[in-house]
């Protein structure tokens, strides 16, 4: 049940005014304590409390107290307390009377350079801060930042998917993000994280603001890439012919879809604003690239393909078969177990299986990979034994054994990889490689 005006918490300590807004699991009131001081109070919304999650959910949002009380700057909301017990779970905050960028945006159009630029600036000396304590923010965008009314200084407000990280480490990390605003890593479960990724919400929240438009989601771009090899990436500086070359220039750079081509730490990406054109010089705006980068990036995990791709370029085609298994079970991280499950399967990464399939077929010249037998499915109408019977993995009603198969180019099209074999998973494969654009 939702906290109502007047409602009293800590016997009197706080008193409830009006409710500010709700989140994915949480929900923030207006609140005065007993000295007359507002607070943003944020707690547990209905949906977290009455699930049978509820201790996961709390602990993750133990998890933004833990990144706000050690994260102290001007420009980052300021944690007043936790209060945890047995019936309460909530962090107080100072209340920002304020407006976000986002409506600032909405009510005067695209900002002038310099404004923007100075918001901007104070957005990532606090991001520098929140990277140097181990965290990453994870959903830096205009509707996150508030302009205190005061003094219009610019605070990073909602740390609710703040996590800690480790430069470069895979770890288990939940989908989530804002359209626009997420870079392509936040689409996977599993993918390596780091520094970079706050550099794309953030170069992405200085697109809006120089434009007051929203960029393409990462995901839409990465499959209009893969699709057509275009990016439908405006640049910004065609938006907006008054944003400089170098400020184009560095927007275009920190929303470089793969990781690797973007600034790596959020300094990187400011001398690019501050320090005039780098490597990169934009041809005349009509002509700009989006994206100056070729998008079919080897790996999400930090996987290393050399080894499959020799055995490709070399016919080596059984040797690859079972070093493609290899490869697919230690980007899932699944080397204990030796094998995937349904969900390893539907949130494999979508780098990792472009990668394999672009390897298979470039070396087969067309002959083997996913996105072959992933045609092969559709014109199989989703029947795994009649899919079966056309990539030679059925003969005669009977299946094939793994060394009665053809590791060699007169068998059937789309034969190999042969991990698809295992047909209960493969229906999900199928759905994961049609939803990568394979």
């Amino acid at each position: 049940m939702a906290w109502q005006p007047g409602e009293q918490l800590l016997n009197g300590k706080y008193t409830i005014e009006s409710e500010l807004g709700k989140g994915g699991f949480g929900i923030t009131y207006l609140a005065r304590d007993d000295r007359d001081r507002p607070f943003a109070i944020k707690t547990l919304g209905r949906k977290a409390r009455f699930t049978q999650e509820l201790a996961k959910y709390k602990e993750e949002f133990l998890k933004e107290a833990d990144c706000l009380s050690r994260c102290i700057h001007p420009s980052i909301v300021r944690l007043e307390e936790v209060i945890d017990t047995d019936s309460l779970c909530c962090v107080v905050l100072e209340y920002i009377d304020g407006t976000t960028l986002a409506r600032l945006v909405k009510q005067k159009g695209r900002l002038s350079e310099r404004e923007a630029l100075f918001y901007t600036y104070q957005i990532a000396d606090a991001l520098r801060l929140v990277h140097e304590q181990g965290f990453l923010h994870r959903d830096v965008k205009p509707m996150n930042i508030v302009l205190r009314q005061e003094r219009s200084d610019a605070v990073l407000i909602d740390f609710g998917l703040a996590l800690e990280f480790s430069q470069d480490q895979v770890e288990i990390h939940h989908e989530q993000g804002s359209l626009g605003f997420a870079p392509l890593e936040q689409y996977d479960l599993r993918a390596l994280r780091g520094a970079y990724t706050d550099v794309y919400g953030l170069a992405a929240t200085l697109y809006s603001l120089l434009t007051a438009k929203v960029p393409p989601s990462a995901s839409s771009r990465d499959r209009s890439w893969v699709k057509t090899q275009t990016d439908p990436l405006v640049p910004p500086k065609t938006l907006n012919p008054s944003v400089s070359d170098r400020v184009n220039t560095a927007i275009l750079k920190g929303l470089a879809l793969v990781p690797e081509n973007r600034p790596q730490s959020i300094e990187a990406w400011l001398e690019l604003l501050q320090d005039g054109p780098s490597d990169f010089s934009p041809q005349p705006t009509e002509m700009t690239p989006a994206i100056p980068e070729v998008a079919n990036s080897i790996s999400a995990v930090g996987m290393d393909y050399t080894t499959l791709e020799r055995l490709l370029a070399d016919g080596q085609w059984q040797q690859a078969d079972r070093e493609t298994e290899a490869l697919m079970i230690r980007v899932a991280g699944r080397e204990a177990e030796g094998r995937l499950n349904v969900e390893d399967v539907k949130h494999f990464p979508g780098r990792d299986l472009r990668t394999l399939d672009r390897l298979w077929t470039e070396y087969s010249n067309g002959h083997f990979g996913l996105s072959i037998q992933r045609q092969m499915w559709s014109k199989s109408a989703g029947d795994y034994e009649q899919l079966s019977d056309r990539l030679g993995w059925r003969r005669d009603n009977e299946w094939v054994s793994y060394a009665d198969l053809t590791f060699d180019l007169t068998a059937p099209v789309g034969h190999l990889p042969s991990w698809g074999r295992r047909g209960r998973l493969w229906s999900f494969l199928a759905t994961r490689l049609k939803k990568c654009s394979l």
